[in-house]
């Protein structure tokens, strides 16, 4: 069949129906998608250069107390005796370094005019070079240890940050200034903040806003510079106003960028990590060019398909004619077809699935006329036959037993005589109804023939004689009471065999059994049971 392409033909609309669906999904998820994924991408940003920021301040932060302990420690010590004693100073002064170097530019004393007393490591010039215009000094001469700004040496031109603390005598009289020296760029001291860059370009900064100066960046270039002036970059001014958190700003380079901040308690610093919005939304553009290539290459594709499924879709007739008759023959089950569009193959299949169900309804009731006594509703013989072979393996298979009861009733045919059939069927019926109250939902009450019946007690143990007489005693019982019939009350009895089996046993030994038990309780009086 070749297809050609007409408004008229329900091929065509669905193809094009299914084309511009195609497109129009495309175009909602460039639009919807791109947008919630840069709402949720700056989001999951933010927390995670949150993250990062709260873990660098941290580390600076323990960087920096461990300095100030160290100082603090090595003040206490602090020698007075050795104030004349410059080389001695600096001995001592390098025990201490030695103990532990955290101060990677040394430790220096200074008098309290200022002059550089000792220092170690020796540095070329530092013995006897003035501090007195630094602020650290100046803090030092007030009794308070303090951070330093930081600056590029005067004599090894490198950026540092000092820290010093002041020296007292036992009567506490202010004897100098301990001065200790870390460079910004030292492997124990701030490592972290200089290797560290958040995707391709964003970075780290160290603030010190009492400075307004970057002490320290990703970027080398920004190491000491100062910070942009109130007005250039909202989010900064909030942090240095006092707010932490993150947000979306523009640089001082015209830069839009998520960035988030942190505190460094021990110097009232500032941790700022950040990442361009271009480069945390990069994942969202590749997204949409992704979507457009794949829609381009899918929709020829998808005509394609269509136009070899809609071409089998057309032959629905000679499919649904073809399951029919594979029914017919027993290589399907007989089961509705499936009705896939509501149009005139699909009024066929469905009047077809009507015209099937009733067979199938048919089929049933012939099934259960088949395997059950028309009179009574009871399994008949074959249905008992079917089940005591199931009852039979099962007891094989589990090592049990089964017993079967064999009733015949006593004083039925004079009911037949005297009052006719239809007495004779109303009091059957009554019997199956109250044999059927006494046995369990697992075991079979079945009408072998005129007023025979048979009992299944199927998965029974090693009592199962006296679990039969127990059941036979119930059977007995539902007797004793006379039977409603139109002409009034009649008493009816039966006589009981039964045949106790297990999994070896012959079901036609085991009916015989207790048929010819059955017998022997009539001989022997009617009314009672006997044992095989």
């Amino acid at each position: 069949m070749r297809f050609r392409f007409r408004l008229d033909s329900l091929t065509s609309r669905i193809i094009l129906l299914g084309s511009v669906i195609l497109l129009i999904g495309a175009l909602s998820r460039i639009v919807f998608l791109s947008d919630y994924l840069r709402d949720d991408i700056t989001e999951l940003t933010a927390k995670q250069l949150t993250t990062i920021a709260n873990y660098v301040a941290r580390d600076v932060n323990r960087d920096i107390v461990a300095r100030q302990t160290l100082l603090a420690h090595v003040a206490d010590k602090f020698p007075p005796a050795l104030l004349d004693r410059p080389e001695r100073l600096r001995e001592w002064l390098g025990e201490q370094h030695e103990i532990n170097p955290l101060f990677s530019r040394g430790l220096v004393v200074i008098d309290t005019t200022g002059k550089v007393i000792a220092d170690y490591p020796k540095v070329p010039g530092r013995a006897g070079s003035p501090t007195d215009d630094r602020d650290y000094f100046q803090q030092a001469l007030a009794g308070k240890a303090t951070i330093g700004r930081p600056i590029i040496s005067r004599v090894a031109n490198l950026p540092i940050l000092p820290m010093s603390a002041p020296l007292h005598d036992a009567r506490g009289k202010l004897l100098g200034v301990l001065l200790g020296i870390s460079a910004l760029q030292s492997d124990n001291f701030l490592s972290a903040l200089y290797t560290t860059r958040i995707g391709q370009t964003g970075g780290l900064l160290l603030i010190a806003p009492q400075h307004k100066l970057f002490v320290g960046s990703t970027d080398p270039r920004m190491i000491l510079t100062p910070t942009p002036p109130p007005g250039v970059n909202k989010l900064h001014d909030l942090t240095m106003a006092g707010f932490r958190g993150h947000g979306i700003t523009i640089n001082a380079k015209g830069v839009e960028e998520i960035a988030a901040t942190a505190s460094v308690p021990s110097a009232d610093w500032i941790v700022v990590a950040r990442l361009p919005t271009s480069e945390a939304h990069s994942p969202v553009s590749r997204l949409v060019q992704f979507i457009m290539r794949n829609t381009v290459i899918i929709l020829p594709i998808f005509i394609l398909v269509m136009i070899l499924i809609m071409r089998r879709m057309m032959r629905p007739l000679m499919e649904t004619a073809n399951r029919a008759d594979r029914m017919t023959q027993g290589e399907l089950p007989l089961e509705p077809l499936p009705v896939v569009h509501n149009d005139e193959v699909g009024h066929l299949t469905a009047a077809f699935n009507r015209v099937l169900s009733k067979l199938l309804e048919s089929r049933a009731e012939l099934s259960h006329m088949a395997h059950h006594d028309q009179l009574t509703g009871l399994p008949n013989r074959k249905l008992l036959a079917d089940r005591m072979k199931l009852a039979l393996a099962r007891a094989h298979r589990n090592d049990g037993r089964l017993a079967v009861l064999f009733l015949d009733l006593d004083g039925f045919k004079p009911i037949n005589d005297r009052y006719g059939h239809e007495a004779g069927d109303l009091a059957l019926r009554q019997v199956g109804d109250r044999l059927s109250a006494v046995i369990r939902r697992e075991d079979t009450l079945a009408r072998v023939g005129g007023d025979e019946f048979v009992v299944l007690l199927s998965d029974l143990d090693a009592s199962a004689g006296e679990t039969a007489e127990r059941v036979a005693d119930k059977c007995l019982a539902v007797f004793a009471k006379p039977f409603a019939l139109p002409a009034g009350p009649c008493v009816l009895g039966t006589s009981i065999g039964i045949a106790i089996g297990d999994g070896d046993s012959d079901q036609d030994r085991l009916l015989i059994a207790a048929d010819q038990a059955m017998y022997r309780a009539k001989e022997a009086g009617r009314g009672r049971y006997c044992r095989a």
